[in-house]
Order: C-alpha cells, then structure tokens, then sequence
C-alpha cells in the first residue's frame, strides 16, 4: 500500500512538471522544451554584476571580460552553439585572494520566470556552455563564477553573475547581411609582466537573428604582434625581451558565415574589421629645440586623480641613453597623473630613453606595471 501511494506521488509530480515546464532534460535522456519563441523574460535569480572598471587596462574591479552573448541565435539543430565567458579580478582581489580559485555554476530558466541550476552533468559546472539546439523555441543562462578556496572554505567566497544570455533556436536559418566590429579598448600593452596584454573583439551582426558562426583572424602581416582566438576574439599581444619596440596598428576581422543544417539555401559570409595598436605603453615623442615633451600612458584613464576603487597609484618616472643598460637608470621622480613633461629641451637630449612603472597599493600589499622604453628626438 506504501508503495502504490508513493508511485502515485511521483506521478502527480512528473505530471505538474510536464505541464508547468514542458520536457525537463534528465539523466536518464529526457530533454526539456523550451519556452515558446517570442516569449519575454519576467524575472532573474541575480542582478549581474557590473562591467569591470579598467585603469589603462588594469583591473580595478571584478567583473567579465567576455560575457555570453545577450542574444544567441541558432537554427534547429545547428552544432557548435556555446555560450563563451571571460572572468577576471581586480589587482586586488588577486593579491588578497591568491589561492582563490573560480568555481562555475550556469543557472537555467526554460520559461522565463523560474530558474534552477544546471548539473554538472549538464555541463553547468565549466566555464564556456554548449547549447542544445535540438527544438525550437528559447531558453535564459546566466553565469555565476564563485571564487573560493577549500581552506577558507565557502563562507568568503566571491560571487561574479555574468549577464543574462538569451538562447533562440528558430526553425529556419536566417542569413546575415553585414558585421560590425569593436574592441574593448584601442590599446593593447605588450610589456613583459602581461599584466594588460590582453582585450576582446565584439561582433554586431545584422539582422539581429541571424543565425550561423562567427570566426576571428588577423591579417598575416599582424600575427607578428599579437595572436588572436578564433573562437572568442581574445587579443594577446605577443611579448619579447626587445627594451624598445614601435607600436603596430593591426587589424581585427570578424567573418560571420550563415547556417544552413537544411542545406535547403546557400549560406551568406560577410566580413568586418577594426583596429586596436598594440604597444608598449609610451608613445615616441619628437619636439624642436628649446621645447617640452610630454610622454603619457596609452589606454583608458578613466579621469584618473591619483586613487581607485581603495587602491593608491603613482607612476616612477625614469630615463636613460639608447645603450646604457637599465641599472644606469636616472630617476625622474613620480607622479599621481598618467603623464609627465620635461623641462626644455636641447639638441644634447636626443635619443634619451623614458619609461613609467605604474605602481598600485591596496591593504598594505603592492603590484606593478612597467612599460616598455619610449624614445625622444630634439630637433634643431
């Protein structure tokens, strides 16, 4: 008799999920349907955490580097769908936290308004979410990295919620007409301590439904400089042991090819591009006789005023002669501004060599950025 009351306990359940969500996916190969096309979000489990704010591509505050796409299209049965993050710490965060490690945990809504968590199983428990596009309709992810470590254990742990990605598998391929592209900054540093060597490419496509695979390159020319995931349009400028190198302007192209899973049409591939300079972090500066130059860091300042987010930054200032080795090194003092200007020049001041080490202190604990040699020319 118990197990009769039991079974019809199990049934009412399976019935009430059924009907409330569609077709859960189980373990055992059951999928669940998604909510129907068309249907709008109603509520969320986390409001996202805000974008990270950025010091000359330095991390201020935790945040995404990559986050999922808003919007994914995809027709039925499409391969390939993932939903690609990026998650990053401020220089902060990383100094107290060295041994804090991410943890990642997708939630999932199949109708707009509850939402659950993805089992490992599932693949909910890694960084980048393959998509299931074997029905129509649409489906809601967002991410949540926690940073932890298992001595600290869970109750100081960090939680990161990326934004919420919204996933449409059409019934139809839909083909694109044109991408624009833009980067995360126009300034890729490619000093030795990669602290900031890094950005990502975004892709608008049009229309906005279009479904297909989107790939990243850069010209041949430029993959002396940087290197750049085909995937993602993750940029990593490419270091060496060289004091003094000139920046490069290089190009960033995004081809966005359509699907076609019915082969019933011809698939559409365009093309976009942009550019980002990938350098050292000062720029040369040429100036007459009798004048001043001013060197100042590349990237996003941020109306910087000497502190941020807690933490005290200064930049060191130094020069020297093209050839002398760095101990040889004169101190120019520093400053609490992102740029420093000479006194007046003469001709004898040629070919002297600049650098700033950007130094940022939080909790008694200090990290540092040092640029590559920028070189000054004094004309007559």
């Amino acid at each position: 008799m118990f197990m009769k009351n039991k079974n019809i306990k199990i049934g009412l359940v399976t019935l009430f999920s059924v009907v409330a969500l569609g077709t859960v996916a189980i373990q055992t190969g059951t999928t669940v349907d998604a909510a129907d096309l068309g249907t709008p979000l109603q509520s969320r489990m986390y409001d996202p955490t805000p974008a990270p704010q950025k010091l000359l591509n330095i991390w201020m505050t935790n945040g995404y580097a990559l986050q999922p796409d808003a919007t994914t299209n995809a027709e039925v049965g499409q391969k390939g769908v993932v939903l690609h993050t990026d998650v990053g710490r401020s220089v902060g965060s990383v100094v107290t936290g060295l041994l804090d490690a991410p943890h990642y945990r997708w939630l999932v809504s199949y109708d707009g308004k509850n939402w659950s968590s993805l089992p490992e199983w599932q693949y909910g428990h890694q960084e980048n979410l393959p998509v299931d596009t074997s029905k129509e309709g649409t489906t809601w992810y967002q991410l949540d990295t926690q940073y932890y470590n298992y001595l600290t254990g869970w109750a100081l742990k960090t939680h990161v919620y990326s934004n919420i990605a919204q996933v449409n598998v059409l019934p139809n391929d839909v083909q694109p007409e044109s991408v624009k592209v833009s980067t995360d900054t126009n300034y890729i540093y490619n000093n030795k301590d990669q602290m900031m060597n890094s950005a990502y490419a975004h892709a608008v496509v049009t229309p906005t439904n279009a479904t297909g695979k989107l790939t990243w390159s850069l010209d041949y020319e430029d993959q002396k400089y940087a290197t750049i995931d085909s995937t993602t349009g993750k940029i990593t400028a490419k270091t060496n042991t060289d004091d003094y190198m000139k920046p490069a302007r290089i190009k960033v192209i995004a081809t966005y090819t359509g699907s076609n899973t019915a082969k019933d049409s011809e698939s559409n591939t365009v093309s976009g591009s942009s550019y980002v300079t990938i350098g050292g972090g000062l720029n040369d500066a040429t100036v007459r006789s009798g004048q001043k130059a001013t060197f100042s860091l590349q990237g996003n300042q941020n109306n910087f005023n000497g502190s941020w987010n807690n933490n005290e930054i200064w930049v060191e200032w130094s020069k020297k002669s093209v050839g002398q080795k760095d101990s040889q090194s004169v101190s120019l003092g520093s400053t609490r501004t992102m740029s420093m200007t000479t006194a007046p020049l003469t001709i004898h001041d040629s070919n002297q060599l600049y650098r700033a080490k950007v130094i940022m202190r939080n909790n008694g604990k200090e990290t540092s950025m040092t640029t590559r040699w920028a070189k000054l020319i004094v004309n007559p």
